[in-house]
């Protein structure tokens, strides 16, 4: 399977299509191909993790690269300091989910 969208044009997206090439043995992955629709699996993000470790010296926890699956996600989120978009929602679960208990305890939650 060949990537049918156009080339990365940022640098961050170029070297994760390379990485993710390399990995998945594609002659060419583009910014919105998803790493799984490509026949990635768990396996394959070690790999992907390593190859980022080496060429951008970042070490990305593997549930990130589960939740940024095409490569212009992850490298948005690479490019935004690896703080994930699913940071601020599990925030906000967490807040609403203690305002619940406190009102079953008759509380106010705050």
């Amino acid at each position: 399977m060949t990537s049918q969208s156009p080339p990365p044009q940022q640098r961050t997206e170029q070297v994760v299509a390379e990485i993710w090439s390399e990995v998945l043995e594609l002659p060419q992955v583009g910014p919105q191909d998803n790493f799984f629709d490509l026949g990635g699996h768990s396996l394959l993000l070690a790999m992907v993790r390593e190859g980022i470790a080496r060429r951008l010296g970042r070490d990305v926890p593997l549930v990130e690269l589960f939740a940024h699956p095409t490569v212009s996600a992850l490298a948005r989120y690479l490019d935004g300091g690896g703080r994930s978009s699913q940071a601020r929602p599990r925030a906000l679960d967490r807040a609403r989910l203690g305002s619940r208990r406190a009102a079953l305890r008759g509380g106010t939650g705050d």
